[in-house]
């Protein structure tokens, strides 16, 4: 984030951007995850999906998998049982990967995993803006950092039952509860595109400026006080593979 701040001159801005490679990333994931759908839906096939350790890459591309082909999870419910099953159940190091565990000096352990599949979700939302109940603002990020809510707290199960999280913290669902009408999308039908393949091309992606650079998207709700800090870039060898 602090790339695209205003610290940096405006005549080298896009220079920045592209020294990033976020959205070649971003393009990376949604072509591994494009595969595994032409698997599924076209072919007929079953994928087997799995990273070195099956908490970081392999997460990102089934989730989004799975939102591209089911309807149901890009519903208000339909994400919340995603986000629960794919992240939470299976062990994504929420505490390591965001910073705000035990070990959060250590910045070989951050990398900014959950954000890019959540930036992935959101440029599915940009070229499908009838397919999602849910609007951006709906989108967890903030308080995956802010710690506000147990929800994105520990590394796994084991450690949210051992820290008694659910007892002595609220769940971030109860904020973004459906009968919440400003996480609604007003473009939303559930009649729209079953299967989503959406266009993976760098060029056709776009920098999420409410979360990048809040300043210039006013209207778009935000809390500054939950704008997550920077994190490392994902390492090249993390990339997922595309054909």
């Amino acid at each position: 984030r602090r790339s695209f701040t205003c610290t940096v001159k405006e005549k080298v801005w896009l220079s920045a951007l592209e020294g990033t490679k976020w959205l070649q990333h971003l393009s990376l994931l949604l072509k591994a995850s494009l595969l595994v759908v032409n698997a599924v839906h076209r072919d007929r096939r079953p994928v087997l999906v799995h990273c070195s350790d099956g908490w970081d890459r392999t997460p990102q591309i089934v989730a989004l998998s799975k939102l591209m082909l089911d309807p149901f999870y890009r519903t208000i419910e339909g994400f919340q049982v995603l986000v629960e099953a794919e992240w939470l159940d299976y062990g994504h190091k929420f505490a390591d990967r965001c910073g705000h565990g035990e070990n959060a000096c250590d910045l070989n352990e951050r990398c900014p995993v959950f954000l890019q599949w959540l930036d992935c979700v959101h440029q599915l939302q940009r070229q499908f803006p009838c397919s999602f109940e849910f609007n951006e603002a709906f989108l967890v990020l903030s308080h995956t950092y802010s710690c506000l809510f147990g929800t994105f707290l520990c590394n796994s199960v084991k450690e949210r039952e051992e820290q008694r999280v659910q007892e002595k913290t609220c769940s971030v669902w109860s904020l973004l509860r459906p009968a919440n009408t400003s996480f609604h999308n007003i473009l939303y039908s559930p009649r729209s595109e079953t299967v989503l393949h959406p266009v993976c091309h760098v060029r056709n992606l776009m920098l999420w400026s409410a979360v990048y650079l809040p300043n210039s998207a006013p209207s778009t709700p935000s809390d500054e006080s939950c704008v997550p800090d920077s994190a490392p870039s994902a390492s090249p060898e993390d990339t997922p593979v595309s054909r």
